[in-house]
This record gives C-alpha cells, structure tokens and sequence, in this order.
C-alpha cells in the first residue's frame, strides 16, 4: 500500500505529516460523505454521496440533491465498463505486469487494478463521483471543471496538514465528474464520458510514475495523452479542440502553445494549451506505422524519462531525425502551415487538413517561448537569417517535401521558432521576422476557398471546459506527489 511506503519518505523531504480531525468521518456507506476539492480557493469540503450503482469495474456514487437517476448511474457505469475503461487501458495502461513490494511480487492485469491495490482495495473497481464541482460557474463567465483525478487521494484516508496546508484524501482511486453544467443537457453526456477517459488517462499516468518510481510527467505530455484518451473515445476530434483553432484571440498565430504550459496572465489562452497539445499528439500518431500506432502512447507513458525525451524517444522510431526535439518540433510546425503535405503533413485526416489555418504574421522579429513558432512571408524567394540563441528558422515551401534549414532560407514561407527544450524557466527569445504577412500562398488560398462546408467547425459556444489544476496551480500538489513516490 501507498500509505505503508509513505513513512520512511517524509523524513527525506522534511514534510510534517499530521491528522487533522476538521471534518467528521468520511468513511462511504450507502449513504457517506467524500472530501472534494472546491476549485476556486483549493480548499476541501465534505459532499453526502450515495452509491446508485455498482458496475463489474466502477462504483457510481452520486452527490445528494444532484438529480442524478438510478438509470443515469446504470448507463455511466455500463459505458465505462464497456467502453471506457477497454479503449483507455488499450492505449496507455501498461498490462500483465509485477511490483515488489517489501519482498512480496504482486501481480496485476493492469494500471487500473494496480491502483486499486495501491490503496488497499481488494475489488479492483474505481470510485467515480459525479458531483456540482465547486467552480465558480455561472452562465455568464461560461468556464467550468468537467471534471477531475486528485492524487491526494491515494494517502491513507483523512486529513493531513502539510507545509502549512491542509489536504483530505479518501483513501480511494477515484475521479470526480461535474454534473452542473457538465450533465444539464442529454447533448453533453457524450462530454460526460470523454472526461471519464481524459481523467482516467490522468490516474494511469499517475501510477505508472510511481510504479516506475520516476518524476510527474511534464503537463504538457500528460495533458496532451488525456486529450488523445477523448478522440480514443470518442472516435473523432473534441469538437472543443477544433474550434478554438479559430485563434478567437489570435494568441494562437503569434505563437502560443502547448510546451509553456499556462505562461499567459489571461485564463481563457489555456484553451490555445489544450488545442495545440491535442493537434501535436494527433500528428504524431498519423506520422507512426500502423504497428507503432497500436502502442505509441503507451511507450510515452512508461518512458524513462519524463519530459520531452519521453516523446523524442518514441519519435526516433518513426523518423530517427525525430530523436532531436528540434527536428520533431520544427516538422510538427511545418505540418501546422501546410497540414495538407503528403510527407510531414496530418496524412489521412481529411478534416484536419482543412480546418488548420494558422496565418503569417507582420513585423520585423518576435518574442518567442520555448516551443513557440510563427510564419512570415519570403518575398523574392529567399531570406537570409542566423541562428542566435535557441531561435531557430526554416524555410516552407508550397508542393514540396523539402524544408529548408539552412540560410538564405528558400521558399514562400519563413518559420520561426524557440527550440529550446528547457521549459521550466519559460524565458522569451528574439526571433527575426521577414515583415511580411499580407501575401497568401495560392495553394493555401485555393484549398482554403474550397473548403466544404461540412469541414467548417462550429462556431464556439460557451461553457468552457477548464481543467481543475489549471485553476488550483499545478504545483500546489507538489508534496503529495513526493510523498507518494
């Protein structure tokens, strides 16, 4: 058990570890009491639960007073069972595997079943407790948890006081899913079960850090495999990813993505974060092999490594190139100016192909973020630029497999770009610009004005859908995840 490995940890880090008894008992019964986070101060509160259904892999435990039927907990609980819970373990779990503990092999089927183990549950099911998230939602501000997995809830159960906060686990693998707005509409259940297995992504990853005993991933690798765990389930695009791709801020042209995750003062840019992670990870799934297709998000999620060298490491099978993050990044941003490219393009994604329209920018040079790129325009074929720093550059051109890497960098498009891999500090670069951005390519004209209508996304409509670490701080969980290493 997690809980037993605990004790001789917290000396290491100079954790104090002290029950705290602010609640009453939380011990679930047919009608019991779960801790929850409410997500606009990261503080904990008791919810009254009753468990409406009981699946062969999940219990449903609802929140009181929520409206949530009998008949509405029997479905989630056959659809995780059957559907879920299946394609989620396919794609990142690791299966048939061992973990020593204390000289003892246990052995599991599965990353789901070891986290049952992990702490004390002898029925191999997930608690899943659909609940109004403290969110401070209204139809007016239109953002709101859908849902989320809190590692603290893998300590023993209770509350604890830890570097001067409090933390109240359950003492159960769980995850937490909205039902205000989130389970309003009949629509937005198909949103209900792709939160099931972005979330579930999450607890896997999770505890395969810690039966690895490595690092957290890096969030932009986390969140990136929890936004392909929803296109997994739900067979196509998050509709959400798509149509923010609008760029309705034009955040999304001057660079912003992904790899800084959350490195903008306005809340709402963090959807640019979830829309440029997921086209990354779908990209780099179309450039795989059929046979590398069937485990490549697996192989990232048990990596050694557990920053970018997660992803280079997998990468290099599909083109060794790929094994330099500068290399995998500079291509990934050639796909995104021209998606329609049959060597580095989003080969086989006929709609993807049509809705990626990231336009050239204005200007002389640009601050740019690790990971950040942008395009400018090259008039008269060429443009000369040297490398300073970690900017690097490269030359597009329409029709053609040929990326330019060398100054004068030839073609119809420069692509500027920070390829440093380093973004913990997150510090700004100086990129050179052409000054140039009111000329189009022709063969991005001519696709763009065909573009069928059935290709076109849907206009956005609020609510937002807005991940609870992004509003608690993702290192607010630092300790807790250090204790149960």
């Amino acid at each position: 058990m997690i809980n037993l490995k605990i004790i001789p940890v917290m000396a290491l880090f100079s954790v104090m570890l002290a029950s705290c008894d602010l609640f009453p008992d939380s011990t679930p019964s047919p009608n019991g009491f779960f801790y929850a986070r409410n997500t606009t101060n990261n503080s904990f509160y008791m919810v009254e639960a009753e468990m409406l259904c009981e699946g062969e892999k999940c219990e449903i435990w609802v929140e009181t007073g929520s409206g949530v039927t009998a008949r509405e907990a029997k479905n989630i609980a056959d659809e995780y069972d059957a559907i879920i819970r299946p394609r989620i373990v396919d794609a990142f779990s690791e299966k048939d595997f061992s973990y020593s503990f204390r000289g003892v092999k246990y052995d599991f089927d599965d990353m789901l079943d070891y986290a049952n183990w992990l702490v004390d549950g002898t029925t191999g099911k997930l608690t899943i407790l659909l609940l109004d998230i403290k969110d401070g939602y209204d139809e007016e501000s239109g953002a709101y948890v859908a849902g989320y997995f809190d590692s603290v809830n893998f300590l023993e159960k209770g509350s604890y006081k830890i570097n001067d906060r409090i933390y109240c686990s359950n003492g159960r693998d769980m995850i937490y899913v909205d039902t205000n707005p989130g389970m309003k509409e009949a629509e937005q259940l198909k949103q209900v079960y792709a939160t099931f297995a972005h979330e579930l992504q999450h607890l896997i990853n999770f505890v395969t850090c810690h039966w690895l005993d490595k690092d957290s991933t890096d969030t932009w690798i986390n969140e990136g495999l929890s936004a392909y765990a929803e296109y997994l389930y739900l067979g196509d695009h998050p509709q959400d990813r798509l149509v923010w791709l609008s760029d309705p801020r034009n955040t999304i042209k001057t660079g912003n993505n992904f790899f800084v995750w959350d490195n903008y003062p306005n809340k709402l840019t963090i959807l640019d974060d979830y829309a440029t992670v997921y086209l990354f990870f779908r990209w780099l799934y179309l450039q795989a092999d059929a046979e590398l297709q069937t485990h490549i998000f697996r192989d990232i999620s048990n990596s050694a490594y557990s920053d970018y060298r997660a992803v280079t490491d997998v990468a290099r099978n599909i083109k060794f190139a790929y094994l330099s993050w500068t290399s995998l990044l500079r291509t990934w941003l050639a796909a995104n100016y021209y998606p329609e490219n049959a060597d580095y393009g989003y080969k086989g994604d006929e709609k993807l192909k049509k809705i990626i329209k990231i336009a050239p920018i204005s200007g002389n040079n640009i601050e740019l973020y690790p990971g950040e790129g942008v395009y400018s325009i090259i008039r008269n074929g060429s443009y000369s630029a040297s490398n300073a720093g970690n900017i690097r550059y490269a030359g597009l051109t329409a029709n053609t497999d040929y990326v330019d890497e060398i100054s004068p960098y030839s073609g119809d498009t420069l692509l500027t770009f920070n390829a440093n891999y380093d973004n913990s500090e997150g510090e700004r670069e100086t990129g050179l610009l052409t000054g140039f951005s009111s000329s189009v390519s022709v063969s991005r004209m001519a696709a763009e004005s065909q573009q069928p209508e059935n290709q076109q996304p849907e206009k956005w409509t609020r609510p937002y859908v807005i991940d609870a670490q992004d509003l608690l701080g993702r290192d607010r969980d630092k300790p807790i995840r250090q204790l149960l290493r």
